[in-house]
């Protein structure tokens, strides 16, 4: 459902991108699921749509799924890394249904541990300890 949904915003924005920008549309792609995430780079090179357009963008609770987030913001994509803010008796129950829908959120965690320790050994062997990616790309 949620792809169906995202689809038909994603065919919205080709179909609108020739005209003004009174007519533009933009989707947030609210999501820790690197499946989903995949399924709309796809989508946009599939419907013509460019990172550059700054119509689609991706958020994501700060401090899950980095190894996502920080690879599409490199790459150009627009990332957003959100902090839920308010009471904790709010908060709390907020974060713990995030929780939930992420069940492998462990698992996530480790795979991003093992990512950051792994860039690191490279940084220190190929001596890029202060390795800045925008300059890679340039």
């Amino acid at each position: 459902m949620y792809e169906k949904c995202l689809s038909a915003g994603l065919k919205k924005i080709q179909e609108y991108k020739p005209v003004t920008d009174e007519k533009r549309v933009a989707v947030m792609v609210a999501s820790h699921n690197e499946d989903t995430v995949k399924y709309t780079v796809e989508k946009m090179q599939e419907y013509g749509i460019e990172r550059e357009d700054k119509v689609v963008c991706f958020g994501q609770l700060l401090g899950m799924c980095d190894h996502i987030s920080f690879p599409l913001g490199q790459s150009g994509y627009s990332v957003y890394k959100y902090v839920p803010y308010g009471p904790v008796d709010e908060v709390l129950p907020y974060l713990s249904r995030r929780a939930q829908e992420n069940r492998g959120v462990i698992t996530k965690i480790k795979k991003e541990k093992n990512l950051l320790f792994s860039e690191i050994r490279r940084r220190v062997k190929s001596g890029q300890v202060l390795y800045d990616p925008l300059k890679a790309i340039n």
